[in-house]
């Protein structure tokens, strides 16, 4: 399975794929539609039983969204749902529609711990 890397260039995201780099839209963009800078994960307490897993006492886990999109890297079924995506058509918060439908994945991922 292939991974794909990120890159960002003056503010502004990009996700390679087999054709080139997508631009995904602006940080500051992504960021917003995540709902800020950081993004928080909490955890039940049977979910909190394993080793890795480093939450503070209320069962939280947070993390910098610029610092994790710049050094994640992607597999060939998300790149594949991004790249068809118009890089030119806007969502009805004015957002660019290609940024909009990365932020809800990424979030769907997040959110999932893992699950998907």
């Amino acid at each position: 399975m292939d991974r794909y890397d990120t890159d960002v260039r003056d503010g502004v995201l990009f996700l390679e794929s087999t054709d080139g780099w997508l631009e995904i839209g602006r940080l500051d963009d992504i960021c917003e539609l995540v709902g800020g800078e950081t993004y928080t994960l909490e955890y039940d307490e049977r979910q909190r039983q394993v080793d890795w897993l480093d939450t503070d006492e209320e069962g939280k886990l947070s993390f910098d969204v610029r610092e994790t999109l710049t050094e994640m890297d992607f597999n060939d079924e998300f790149v594949g749902n991004i790249e068809p995506v118009d890089a030119d058509e806007t969502d009805e918060d004015g957002y660019p529609l290609r940024a909009s439908v990365f932020a809800d994945m990424m979030t769907n991922i997040w959110d999932s711990k893992g699950d998907l």
